[in-house]
C-alpha cells in the first residue's frame, strides 16, 4: 500500500477517538443540563446560583488543562485515558451520592475535567498523532464521537428517568464508565502501536522542547488562534442568548428545535468534508474559508425575513463548527509536530474556555446597548473577510511532520 493510495475504512486512532469522544459526553454541558432542574429542586438553588456554580467548575477544570494536557505527551496513552475515565467516573459517583451542594459542585468539576477536558483532549490528540497519513479523517471521527453523544444520550436519559431516580442514572453512568468504557478504551489504545514517546520534529524554526510561555510568544500559534477561537465562542454566545434572537426575531421554540437538528446534521457533514480535504490539502488551507459561513450567518440575522435567517444562522454555524472541529484538530501537528501536541492543545483548550466564557458576556453588551443585529454582522464579516487573509497566509517557516 504506498502513500498514494492509503488504506480505506476508519483509521486505528480514529475508532479511538470515536470512543473516547463519546465517553466523555457524560462530562459535556449538554448531558449535565438535562439534570438542571433536578439539582435546583433538591439543593435548593436558583437558576442563577446553579449556572455560577457550574461556570466556576467549568472555568476551574479549563484553566486546569493550561497544564494538564501535557500528559498526552508524556503518559503512555492507555494509561492517560484508564485515569480521565476514572476522573470522570468518579464525578458521576459524587453527584449521584450528592446530598449537599458542595459534594455536587465537586462531582460537577471532575465531570468538566474529565469529559470536556482529559478524555475529549486524548481523543484528538490520539487521533492527530497517531493517524499520519488519514489524520484529516481520524480527528472527524472524534468530532463524530460528540456529535453520537449529543444525538443519543438526551434520549436515552429520558427513557432512563422514567425507570429509576436521577441519582440512579449518574451512578449508572460511573458504572458503564469505569466497567465498560475504560477497558474498551484501554485495548483501542493499546493497539495504536509503540507507546514510546513520539520523534521531535526536525524542522529547525521550532525549538524543541518548547515551553509555555514560548508557545504563547509564538507568531504562527497566535496567528492560527485568531481563526480557530471565532466559532466556539460565536456559537456558545448565540446559543446562549438564542431566548433574546428569538424575541427579535419573531422565533417560536419549535423553530429553534428544529435549527439545532440542521446545525448538528450540517456539521457532521462539514466534520466529515473537512477531514477529507485536510487529508488533500491542510488544515491550514481550509483556516482562509472556514470562517465564511458563519460570518454569512451573521449577516442574515439583519438582511434577511425571520424564517430564512434562523435556517441560514444554524447552517451557517454549522459549517463553521464542523470544518473548525477537525481543523483544530489538525492544524498543530503541520504547525508543530507531534511531539508536545497534548501541551499545545491543552493550552489551546485552556485559552478556548476562558474566551467561551466571555463571547456571551461580550454578546449580551452589545444586544444590552441595542446594537443592532446588521451591524455585529457587518463587523464580523470584515474581521472574516481581512484577518484570515492576512495572516493565515503568514504561517510559514514550519515543516509539515513526515
Amino acid at each position: 500500500m504506498t502513500e498514494r493510495d492509503p488504506p480505506r475504512g476508519i483509521p486505528p486512532a480514529g475508532r479511538f477517538a470515536l470512543c473516547a469522544a463519546l465517553a466523555s459526553s457524560i462530562g459535556q454541558t449538554f448531558f449535565i443540563g438535562l439534570f438542571g432542574a433536578d439539582f435546583r429542586a433538591d439543593f435548593g438553588l436558583s437558576e442563577a446560583a446553579l449556572g455560577a456554580l457550574y461556570g466556576g467548575a467549568t472555568l476551574t477544570s479549563g484553566l486546569l488543562m493550561f497544564w494538564l494536557g501535557a500528559i498526552a505527551d508524556y503518559w503512555l496513552l492507555r494509561r492517560a485515558i484508564v485515569l480521565s475515565s476514572l476522573v470522570l467516573a468518579t464525578g458521576a459517583v459524587l453527584v449521584g451520592l450528592a446530598d449537599a451542594a458542595w459534594v455536587l459542585v465537586a462531582g460537577l468539576f471532575l465531570l468538566r475535567l474529565g469529559g470536556q477536558g482529559l478524555t475529549g483532549h486524548l481523543a484528538v490528540v490520539a487521533a492527530a498523532r497517531h493517524a499520519r497519513r488519514r489524520r484529516g479523517r481520524a480527528v472527524a471521527m472524534a468530532s463524530y464521537g460528540f456529535i453520537l453523544g449529543e444525538a443519543t444520550f438526551p434520549l436515552a436519559v429520558v427513557l432512563l428517568l422514567d425507570l429509576v431516580s436521577w441519582q440512579q442514572v449518574w451512578l449508572l453512568a460511573a458504572v458503564v464508565l469505569a466497567g465498560l468504557a475504560a477497558p474498551l478504551l484501554y485495548v483501542l489504545a493499546s493497539s495504536l502501536g509503540s507507546d514510546e514517546p513520539p520523534d521531535r520534529p526536525s524542522s529547525p524554526a521550532v525549538a524543541l522542547p518548547m515551553g509555555r510561555r514560548h508557545l504563547l510568544g509564538n507568531g504562527g500559534f497566535l496567528r492560527v488562534l485568531s481563526v480557530v477561537l471565532v466559532p466556539p465562542v460565536l456559537v456558545t454566545a448565540v446559543f446562549l442568548h438564542q431566548g433574546t434572537l428569538s424575541e427579535l426575531l419573531d422565533w417560536q421554540r419549535s423553530d429553534i428545535a428544529r435549527g439545532f437538528m440542521v446545525f448538528a446534521a450540517v456539521q457532521a457533514l462539514l466534520a466529515f468534508a473537512g477531514g477529507r480535504l485536510i487529508d488533500r490539502f491542510s488544515a491550514r488551507s481550509l483556516l482562509r474559508f472556514s470562517l465564511l459561513p458563519a460570518a454569512a450567518a451573521m449577516l442574515g440575522l439583519g438582511l434577511l425575513p425571520s424564517g430564512p435567517a434562523l435556517w441560514l444562522l444554524f447552517a451557517g454555524l454549522g459549517m463553521t463548527a464542523g470544518l473548525n472541529g477537525v481543523i483544530s484538530g489538525a492544524v498543530w501537528v503541520e504547525l508543530f509536530g507531534t511531539a508536545q501536541l497534548g501541551m499545545i492543545r491543552g493550552v489551546y483548550a485552556a485559552l478556548m474556555v476562558v474566551s467561551t466564557a466571555l463571547g456571551p458576556v461580550l454578546l449580551g453588551w452589545l444586544l444590552g446597548l441595542g446594537v443592532s443585529l446588521l451591524a455585529m454582522g457587518l463587523a464580523l464579516a470584515f474581521y472574516v473577510l481581512i484577518v484570515p487573509a492576512l495572516l493565515v497566509p503568514g504561517i510559514q517557516g514550519f515543516e509539515r511532520e513526515p
